[in-house]
Order: structure tokens, then sequence, then C-alpha cells
């Protein structure tokens, strides 16, 4: 948390703001409180119990010019305190929000000026964003908080405390202004603090005028000898902006951001090959990473038998981790996935988890080179929890399977998974498949598919036209991971180039660009990394292999770690996985 200290004790309180300098601005909605009662055309009352205190209706009213906030010791709703609070009925979103308020004296009371979408979540909840305007515990009347919260998963950051004069003693003025790319709060018309905004998901929202009794700000209890007391809302306004400047994508230089790589981001065990990575931060501000594993004793291509997906928990993104369990174990070759889960992706939508993978059953026999049995029965599966430890539900068929048409491009296996959320709720995912046009065994031609559905867990609806192609070249691109990238406008996606020909770097990770999710391009910034490592003591490593590629996100939607799996020599006599950190631009 960062403090801001103010000397305004001995200036007289604003009367008046207005928008930043820069830009015209048009006022588009406004209520000054000079009726008799509520203007119950713009406003909704907030009501119900709220912490240590029931929301009346009864406690918003309207004189002298102001809205006034009622704050009583009185029982209601099984509570011993009452209060109140209005929410605008008309949503807003990009421009600058202000309100004059005078906090109420007397400790216990969470007195805010916010915004925030005022309905239903369902589908859409890491799309709503919180703007604390002004949060304010009257166990210090010297102070409040601005800040950012997005709901779920919940994260709040950049909070900052404002400190200055006392703000039950007089009205002051709170503002932020809310661009697609930042939010600035000011306090009596000066810059108190601002936060890039830039890669989160924006949603339209209401504006929020409340007081709670609240145990928030580390308050024990209500100060009964100063009640009958109340919050003071002067005015509120909210302002468009006429002359905003179009938003601009800014696509990630991925190779600028590559940092050095301490020796605790390595996840290796002398027993197993450790392979696929992916990594969530679970609620408990611990990290959660699910990685590919199978007996070092059997080979590297046992991958295909005997891979399972193990559970590991570390306090920071670079480690180091503790194995846990395994999240998904064999269950038996009766089931399509009973015998081998792999190349694992996790997201997080709403309260709950899915771990996307792949999943296939066969003979259980381990061979120097591939088992085609298992191979070519490699199907996609999801496997749900409410926390990142499990237990994960999976389920007795796959979410996504092969095509019953011989001739379509998925019709011999479904594999490699990534889901992306969409800007409108739902999601595409992005898989490896391969047909069965081109001889046997092997298959082919291996290409990468499209699919959307409105529920993580499917039904999925494919598309079945190849993306991340290059004329003349046969299977170019594996392993991609997918995501909507807001600060970017779009979606993007780093996959692994086989041959170079996307970055002309050799074996390499390549970065792909899509307005939609469904045709992609190379981006202006194609290279994202290259098989070497420099670690955090110096010195550079060349590796045979830097594929198999994730990120994991800070909690304001930048990235913030590339994940990849690492082999060292050509004859891949054993693997890890890696975290690299990456520099935020």
């Amino acid at each position: 948390m960062r403090l801001v200290l103010f000397s305004l004790l001995t200036l007289p309180a604003v009367l008046w703001a207005q928008p930043p300098a820069s830009g015209r601005w048009q006022l588009a909605f406004s209520d000054d409180f000079n009726g008799a009662a509520i203007d119950t055309a713009k406003w909704n009352f907030r009501t119900g119990p709220r912490m240590w205190s029931e929301q009346r209706a009864a406690n918003a009213s309207v004189r002298d010019g102001m809205l006034h906030l009622a704050l009583r010791k009185e029982k209601a709703g099984g509570l011993d305190y009452t209060a109140g609070g209005l929410i605008s009925k008309q949503a807003f979103r990009y421009g600058y929000y202000e309100a004059r308020v005078r906090m109420p004296k007397g400790r216990g009371w969470h007195t805010s000026f916010w915004l925030m979408q005022n309905g239903p979540k369902a589908g859409l909840e890491d799309r709503f964003q919180e703007i604390d305007v002004c949060e304010q515990d009257s166990v210090d009347h010297a102070s409040y908080s601005a800040n950012w919260h997005s709901y779920k998963p919940h994260s709040s950051f950049g909070v900052k405390r404002v400190t200055g004069p006392d703000l039950s003693a007089d009205f002051h003025i709170y503002g932020a202004e809310f661009t697609s790319r930042e939010v600035r709060f000011y306090f009596d018309g000066a810059l108190v603090h601002s936060l890039d905004i830039s890669a989160l998901p924006h949603f339209d929202q209401h504006i929020w005028l409340t007081s709670i009794a609240s145990s928030l700000g580390k308050t024990a209890s209500v100060d009964d000898a100063a009640l009958p007391e109340e919050a003071l809302f002067d005015w509120v306004r909210y302002y468009r902006r006429e002359d905003e400047a179009p938003r601009t994508s800014v696509v990630p230089d991925f190779a600028a951001m590559i940092q050095p790589v301490p020796e605790s981001a390595k996840l290796i065990d002398p027993d197993y090959y450790i392979w696929c990575g992916t990594m969530v931060r679970g609620d408990d501000g611990k990290y959660h990473l699910y990685y590919s594993r199978w007996p070092r004793k059997l080979g590297h291509y046992a991958w295909v038998t005997h891979s399972e997906i193990a559970y590991a928990v570390g306090d920071t993104p670079t480690g180091p981790f503790r194995h846990v369990a395994v999240a998904l174990p064999a269950r038996g070759k009766q089931f399509w996935d009973g015998l081998c889960t792999h190349n694992p992706t996790i997201l997080r939508a709403g309260d709950r988890y899915y771990l996307y993978y792949m999943g296939n059953t066969g003979d259980g026999v381990a061979m120097p080179d591939l088992n085609w049995t298992h191979r070519n029965n490699q199907r996609i599966g999801v496997a749900v929890a409410d926390t990142p430890a499990g237990p994960w539900q999976r389920f007795d068929q796959p979410i996504l399977d092969v095509s019953s048409d011989a001739n379509a491009p998925d019709a011999l296996l479904t594999s490699n998974p990534t889901v992306a959320r969409r800007p409108d709720g739902g999601y595409v995912m992005i898989y490896k498949a391969v047909g069965k046009q081109r001889p046997m065994p092997f298959g082919g031609p291996v290409v990468h598919l499209t699919a959307t559905s409105d529920s993580p867990t499917g039904p999925f609806t494919k598309q079945l036209r190849p993306i991340f192609i290059t004329p003349g070249v046969d299977f170019p691109a594996e392993d991609p991971f997918a995501w909507y990238d807001y600060a970017a406008g779009r979606y993007l996606a780093i996959v692994k180039d086989n041959k170079g020909d996307f970055t002309h770097a050799g074996k390499s990770l390549a970065l792909w660009e899509s307005a939609d999710g469904f045709a992609w391009k190379l981006s202006a910034h194609p290279l994202v990394a290259t098989p070497a490592v420099t670690w955090a003591d110096g010195h550079q490593q060349k590796l045979n292999s830097l594929e198999r590629p994730q990120l994991l996100f800070a909690p304001d939607g930048h990235p913030a770690v590339l994940l990849g799996a690492v082999d060292e020599d050509p004859t891949r006599p054993h693997s890890f996985n890696l975290r690299i950190p990456l520099l935020r631009k």
C-alpha cells in the first residue's frame, strides 16, 4: 500500500470541481439533490443486510440540497444498525466521475463513492470491475482509500491511502477519470493516484453512493455515542469525453520482456521427466502449478503412454515449488483418458477452475518410439474443481472428440488444447488435430483448428478451418497458448515454431494475433524466444527445446511469467519445466 500526504488543513473546502483541463467534456449525468425527494427516475435504493447494518430505503432522503444517508443504532433485519445508499439506474463506462461528500463522524462507518455494474454477473464475472473513487472508514477521519477490484477471480491492486484533513469536518470532492488504459484519481481537483488498467477487461458500471456499519479498516465497533449521524452527498456528476482519442493496440514484444531466470524457477525431478506446465494464482495468494510427468526409466516417448498431470504449490511464481499430489492420475484402460493425461492448461472462470488436457488409453506399453495406439487415441478433456487443490471432477466422455467424417481434418485425433475467454463471455478453443488423408499410423496432415462454446465445459462447435499455417510447409506449428489481450484489443497466441518458418530464427516460439479468434496472422514482433536461457547468475545456456508455452498473468492482467518445457540434449535423457519472469512493458 502506498501513502500520499496533503497539507490542506489551512485551505478552504472546495465548492466546485470539474474534469481535468485536457480535452472537451460533456456533462452526461448529474444530481444536485435539490428536490424534495430522491429522484427514482435516476436512482435505485440499496437495501438489505451489509456487514453490521441493514440498508433501508427510508435512510436515504433529500433536503437542504443534499443527499442524507442516515446512520442509526436501531434493530432491523437481525442487525443492530441501519444505513442506506443509492445506485444509479443508468450505467456508464469511460469518462470523469466526481462527487462532493462530507464523511460521518464517529467510528464504525464505511462510506463510499464507487463504480460497479449492478446486475447479474453469471458468465461475465471476469469482466466486472469495481473502481473505488473513495472508501472512507470513519475509524480514521483523516484518510481514505482509492483502488481497483476485479470481481472474479477477485483481485485488488494499486490501493493508495490518501491522507490529509479531517474528512468529517467539511465537504471534499472525490473524482476519478476512467479511460481504456488508466484510472486517474483526484482529491479536491488534485491528482493523487493513477493505475494502469490497460490489460484488464472493462465493463459498464453504475454509480454507488453508500454508507454501511462495518469492521473494514480494522474497526472494532461502532461509536454509539456519535449516533445518530449522517453521510452527506452534495452532488454527483459524470462527464463523457467528447474528444477521446481512439484506442491504439499495443501488441507485446515478448522477446524484449524476457528476464534472467532464478534457479528456483526450474521444476526438476531426478526420477521423472517433467514437461508441460500451467499455473494459476489462487485466492489463498499461492501459486498452483500443474505439469505433466512420467517415469524417467521408461524413456522420453513414454509421455504418450504413462504421463500423468501432477500438482505443486509455491509462494511466488518463480518458486521454489513443492510437489503435492497427482491431480489427474491413471484410472483404468476402460476410460478414454484412463492411462495417460498430458498437455494441461488451466483456466479460471468465476469461482471454478477448469483444467483442460489430452487423455488417451491403449495397451499401456512404453516403447523406444511412439506407441501409435496411444498416440492415435488422443482426445481432449476437462476436469473441474472449486479450488486449485481439487478434488477434480473428470468426465466419462471427451469434451472434444474426433469428427465422424473420415475426411475431416480432425478425424484421427484431437490434442493440445488451449482455451481463451472471449470478450463476449463465451470461449474459444484452439487445438491440434490430425486427419486420415496421409499414410497411417502417423496420418495427417497435422493442423490446428478452433471451436467455440458458451460454457467452459462445452459443447464446443468446431470450425474445421486450419490456422497457424504457411504455404508449402507441412506441420509448421505446435503447442499453442491463446488468450484475449485487452491491452492489444485482440486475441494473441504463442506457438512453437517447429522449424523457424514464422520467426526465421530456427526452432523457437512465435507470436500470432487475431481480431476474432478464427483468422490469425503473425504479430509485428513474431519472435518470443529461442531455445536458450539466461540464468540469474549471468551465465547463458543453449537448450535443445523450449516449448509447450503458457503464461501466468499478474492480477492486473499483464503477462508476468512465461512457462516452457525444456530439455538440454537432443537425445532427451531428461527434461524439466521452466518459469521465465517477464518485464512489464
